[in-house]
């Protein structure tokens, strides 16, 4: 039987873009459904966490961004985004891109909550945490291989790519490897046709 794969999606969601790469770097056909994660009740019975992206194939579901592209790599013809010879090499930075999504995401939740809600300590402490993890991946990440794409390129371009939407690109200044390498890489069309928007 073939499998009926959907992925449901934000219109934004950095992890949600990350496996809609993947999709499409591997070309793993899938039906991709953008949801309001807080209206969507619905996705209880697949996931109670009722976080996105969420993976449903044949009914089975796949939660967490990596988990979800490492079954659509799996079933793909195509090179594998996860080889083995620096396969935790990759794990590791593809989490440190991980860290700095999360922290975009919650520093721009914590931006737009009521003024006598909000913690300026807390936005702060997210804005010192993505300029570090920066910084980190300027001083340490070398993984630019044009020939040969990688779970980890794909994660990071996307975290870059979200903390220019959600924050500021003040970054690229004093980061001139991974600026370089980021503008080449967002002009794939897998980046292109996946930029997050405010819908």
């Amino acid at each position: 039987m073939k499998e009926k794969i959907i992925l449901y999606n934000g219109p934004s969601s950095p992890f949600g873009r990350k496996t809609k790469v993947t999709s499409l770097i591997q070309e793993i056909k899938l039906d991709e459904k953008i949801i309001n994660v807080y209206e969507a009740d619905f996705l209880d019975k697949h996931n109670p966490i009722r976080k996105i992206p969420t993976l449903v194939v044949n009914g089975f579901c796949i939660i967490d961004s990596d988990n979800i592209c490492l079954y659509l790599d799996s079933i793909s013809k195509k090179n594998t985004l996860f080889p083995k010879e620096n396969y935790w090499e990759i794990m590791s930075n593809t989490s440190i891109a991980n860290g700095l999504m999360e922290s975009v995401l919650e520093r721009r939740m914590e931006t737009i909550r009521q003024d006598n809600e909000k913690s300026l300590n807390f936005i702060k402490k997210q804005e010192i945490r993505i300029t570090r993890t920066i910084e980190w991946l300027e001083n340490n990440w070398i993984n630019y291989n044009k020939s040969y794409l990688t779970m980890d390129q794909v994660a990071i371009a996307c975290a870059l790519d979200y903390t220019t939407f959600r924050f500021n690109n003040n970054w690229k200044k004093d980061c001139p490897k991974l600026t370089s390498w980021f503008e080449d890489f967002i002009n794939n069309e897998f980046m292109k046709s996946t930029s997050p928007s405010e819908k």
